[in-house]
């Protein structure tokens, strides 16, 4: 299968910000923990929907994470249910980007109904994703739409984000007229970064910075552009002239105006500071000295056993008393509710033990006005205040 450079999970970069597809070419592509652990989570969930074509994965999942699995695996069969369904389903999508033989593959592509389903498991948990207007996998409709369209007629199209790890299933419907308009669209963006591919020296204009577009770049920590943004942020100017009395708070300062500037700025760069930080640690890391700066070691690690069968042989034989040997801690309402799930207890009795759960009340935080969930307002009402007698 070719390599897209212009891949459909980092459309939102390179339809926002062309010339990251020619910048990041520079950077190697590197792997993680979390990374695997997701295309493990993948590998799986494929295995268990189409165990004729999907081989069994070498290597276990954890319990938890194969309680998340299995609740995707569920989901899928129960929307999929009287339809056709492919699993790990690749398709074209060089009509949208211009790449000649390139392809994405499809979590679960399905046509129920009339209605064609694009299904997409997340498994990451730093980032929440909505379906709603989702790049990827509007490119992921626009190329099994064609494949699924000579089986029966397509009349919507279903998107749909399974991120099991923090709660999140979403949906969102379109039709195909409305795919197209978005097809036009990526198409167009796509020719832009294509053309600089081929540009020596690459523009600074070809570079579009934006805290969507940069969270997840590899050449942030190299790009010019965003430099560029950084330098203009931190571009501090006097607020009065010299020999003016200096208030200790501007006005201006306090201004909602000036504060929302300011989270747009730190949106922007603080993904940009992170991922110098982790350059410089790379290749202080390799030897390379950076002037003015240097490498320590930090605090050592928590002390743990080296064999805890070998600590409780030693602990017994210091006459000491198992309550004083051992620690004991109730298992947390979550752990029960996947015995639960897993059939341990009924659900009457999951209901009895909801009557002793409780939880903190979440606490607000500042999001862009664009986020999804409702606004929460601090606003004041009668039973927050105590009646003071006379």
């Amino acid at each position: 299968m070719a390599h897209a450079l212009l891949s459909p999970s980092s459309a939102h970069r390179w339809m926002s910000c062309p010339g990251s597809v020619s910048l990041s070419r520079l950077f190697p592509d590197e792997s993680s923990s979390y990374a695997e652990e997701g295309i493990l989570a993948h590998a799986w969930a494929a295995h268990f929907l189409d165990p004729q074509n999907q081989p069994q994965p070498a290597e276990a999942l954890s319990s938890d994470n194969l309680t998340f699995v299995q609740d995707y695996v569920l989901f899928v069969e129960r929307e999929t249910a009287g339809g056709v369904r492919r699993i790990e389903y690749p398709v074209s999508v060089s009509e949208v980007t211009g790449e000649a033989n390139a392809k994405g593959t499809i979590d679960c592509a399905a046509l129920v109904n009339g209605t064609l389903k694009i299904i997409d498991l997340k498994f990451g948990k730093g980032v929440k994703v909505d379906a709603e207007h989702n790049t990827q996998l509007m490119i992921y409709a626009a190329g099994a739409l064609p494949l699924f369209d000579v089986i029966d007629e397509v009349r919507a199209i279903e998107l749909t984000i399974f991120q099991p790890r923090i709660n999140n299933i979403c949906s969102w419907k379109l039709t195909p007229a409305e795919l197209e308009d978005f097809v036009n669209k990526a198409r167009a963006r796509a020719s832009i970064a294509i053309n600089y591919l081929r540009a020596d020296p690459l523009p600074l204009a070809a570079l579009e910075p934006s805290a969507d577009a940069c969270r997840f770049c590899k050449a942030k920590a190299a790009c010019p552009a965003l430099q560029q943004k950084a330098a203009e942020a931190c571009d501090f100017r006097p607020v009065l002239d010299k020999g003016q009395d200096i208030p200790i708070v501007p006005e201006e300062a306090l201004s909602s105006e000036q504060l929302s500037l300011n989270l747009q700025l730190a949106d922007l760069l603080e993904p940009w500071i992170a991922a110098v930080r982790e350059a410089a640690y790379d290749q202080m890391m390799e030897g390379v000295q950076v002037e003015g700066f240097k490498l320590v070691l930090g605090r050592p690690g928590n002390r743990q056993w080296t064999s805890n069968a070998e600590a409780e042989a030693m602990l017994k034989s210091f006459k000491l008393k198992e309550d004083e040997r051992y620690t004991y801690k109730v298992i947390t309402p979550t752990a029960l509710e996947k015995l639960m799930k897993a059939g341990r207890i009924g659900e009457r009795q999951w209901k009895r033990a909801e009557t002793i759960i409780t939880r903190s009340e979440p606490t607000p935080t500042v999001v862009p006005a664009a986020d999804k969930r409702p606004a929460w307002s601090p606003t004041a009402t009668a039973s927050d205040f105590t009646p003071i007698s006379n």
